[in-house]
């Protein structure tokens, strides 16, 4: 199932969305955009009609008509000109209570190289610190104008693809640099951690099950604080998840169950395990484990490495079977 990106706050004109499945439907305030979506902007919408979205982590994304971009990170990632940057920009502020002066606004435009997205998050955490904004605050904010952070789609999954990368081959330096590319270029946090969460358990696993819980947890911070101080809890993930000894033992079991269950492999479930439970044997009834069937054929999906962590839960099992 798609995650949820956020809720339609606003829409002027007629919008759809389009799936990755090649399916369309209109949308209206109030409904759930999801993940692998197409916004789109029909003919008869002005260049001024605009569709606004309540992002999850409280933000909202101007998308003006007659676009076709990608609902997920990388929209508005592609450079706007500085008339159109200015235009979602005032978009943006129309319905906001908030002082934002000349040089500030400029500022905004300027220093996001013609990336919308870092203008929009920029704006964003600026008024989660004040209502009147100056150039002082956005400074203070983002001391540099935006290289080539996030500026493209191309460089955009470049960096995270890098960052994930070194978090594999545990080269902290390499990680950090990359995601402090990711951070600079305007980056959201979710975007960052949910990359971090996916790692721990597709890279780490049960070598170092405790990396799932930190990779959580740093998105729970970051989604709370924001940035800048968010810097800070990304950079001890980063450092942790580099640090920790690798398994993708859950990450290809899993591969290859589904492959099996395409490939036509539908066993017919044991009678005891059934909703009826006649016959089951109850495992703590017997110490906690007690032998009997699980599967109606032998499959081999899961080889632990016997790295980290999986090697105690290798001996785990040896244990509570050979107890038996």
């Amino acid at each position: 199932m798609l995650s949820i990106i956020g809720k339609i706050k606003s829409a002027s004109g007629l919008f759809s969305i389009k799936s990755s499945d090649g399916s369309e439907r209109k949308v209206t305030v109030g409904e759930n955009v999801y993940e692998k979506e197409m916004i789109v902007g029909e003919q008869k919408n002005s260049p001024k009609d605009s569709l606004v979205l309540l992002l999850n982590d409280g933000s909202e994304l101007v998308v003006l008509g007659n676009t076709k971009q990608l609902l997920d990170s990388s929209l508005l990632s592609e450079a706007f000109t500085k008339e159109e940057m200015n235009k979602i920009l005032h978009i943006a502020l129309k319905d906001i209570e908030i002082t934002i002066i000349e040089d500030a606004l400029e500022y905004l435009i300027t220093s996001s190289s013609g990336d919308a997205r870092a203008m929009l998050t920029l704006l964003n955490f600026a008024y989660k610190v004040s209502k009147d904004i100056d150039i002082n605050l956005l400074k203070e904010l983002r001391e540099n104008v935006i290289g080539d952070g996030v500026s493209s789609s191309d460089t955009h999954y470049d960096l995270a693809s890098a960052m994930i990368k070194s978090l594999r081959g545990s080269n902290i330096d390499a990680a950090l640099y990359y995601m402090s590319r990711l951070i600079n270029g305007g980056e959201s946090v979710d975007f960052i951690t949910r990359r971090l969460v996916i790692f721990a358990s597709e890279d780490i696993g049960n070598a170092n099950p405790n990396a799932l819980n930190l990779a959580v947890n740093t998105m729970i911070a970051c989604n709370k604080i924001g940035y800048p101080e968010s810097r800070i809890i990304l950079s001890q993930c980063a450092i942790y998840l580099a640090s920790s000894p690798k398994s993708n033992s859950a990450y290809k079991a899993v591969n290859k169950a589904l492959e099996e269950i395409k490939a036509g492999k539908l066993l017919d479930i044991p009678k005891h395990l059934d909703s009826q439970h006649i016959g089951y044997l109850y495992p703590h009834n017997f110490g906690g484990y007690v032998e009997q069937e699980y599967l109606k054929e032998d499959l081999k999906l899961y080889e632990n490495s016997n790295i980290g962590f999986e090697k105690t839960l290798s001996e785990w099992l040896i244990k509570i079977k050979e107890e038996k």
